[in-house]
């Protein structure tokens, strides 16, 4: 069992619930984003749990808003964090022992619901990859950064029930145009120029084509594995990333 008791993942959160029109129910696992824990327990205890990122992605990453600005959620996600780092096998296997609770409890309760489980809501370290296999009842996903990844599941490294979307940062165009060759999904944060307060009433968010493929909206729900392929998945900034000109939100007039 995970210290405590706690739960290591979570359906709380502003966009999974989304996905339950479709009867899918969402659990995310958050940890403390970037190097967040080497800086709170030091190398010792701390690992950098997104390795490529940007410095932009990782200003405006989700663990800095919303719920991720509560003093409680911030020391609960560092403590998992040290978890993980002290002993990541272990970790693994206190995810997957809830996971299973979490399938069969839907099971018995909701048989007509099917569980989508997201293991690097915060971070990019490949947890869902690692415990995906043991339930295959369940559709694994996750967002990644990490090229390499990409590459592995073209080979067919990972289990069937896991889906991956690879991630614009601004600074990772090519490898970007390397995952939709591929034929993998990339999601990519757009916003108009003329966005504001005073907008267009239908002024289009983002483009119908980006590095000559077709964009679709990833704001409907996160269940990324129901999306078509391959395509530019559009995602909406949030919070202060709305101002960003570092080239992380592609900005245009389309």
């Amino acid at each position: 069992m995970a210290a405590n008791n706690q739960q290591l993942f979570t359906s709380e959160n502003a966009k999974t619930p989304k996905g339950e029109k479709h009867k899918i129910k969402t659990f995310v696992l958050y940890l403390a984003s970037g190097d967040k824990s080497v800086q709170a327990f030091g190398k010792k205890g701390g690992i950098d749990v997104c390795p490529n990122r940007s410095k932009a992605c990782f200003e405006y990453c989700i663990d800095n808003q919303g719920r991720g600005n509560f003093d409680a959620v911030k020391l609960a996600r560092l403590r998992k964090t040290k978890q993980y780092k002290l002993n990541p096998a272990k970790f693994k296997g206190e995810c997957s022992a809830e996971i299973g609770r979490k399938i069969r409890w839907w099971a018995n309760n909701r048989p007509d619901w099917k569980l989508a489980i997201r293991a690097d809501g915060t971070s990019d370290l490949g947890i869902g990859r690692a415990i995906c296999d043991q339930h295959p009842e369940a559709a694994f996903y996750d967002y990644t950064k990490n090229i390499g990844v990409i590459r592995k599941h073209a080979k067919g490294h990972y289990s069937n029930n896991y889906h991956i979307t690879y991630s614009w940062s601004g600074e990772n165009k090519l490898n970007c145009l390397e995952a939709l060759l591929r034929g993998y999904n990339v999601a990519v944060p757009f916003r108009h120029l003329r966005a504001g307060p005073y907008q267009p009433k239908k002024l289009k968010w983002h483009p119908d084509e980006f590095l000559s493929f077709p964009v679709v909206s990833g704001e409907n729900d996160d269940l990324r594995f129901l999306d078509p392929s391959p395509v530019v998945v559009a995602l909406s900034p949030k919070g202060r990333a709305i101002h960003d000109d570092s080239g992380f939100v592609v900005r245009g007039i389309w």
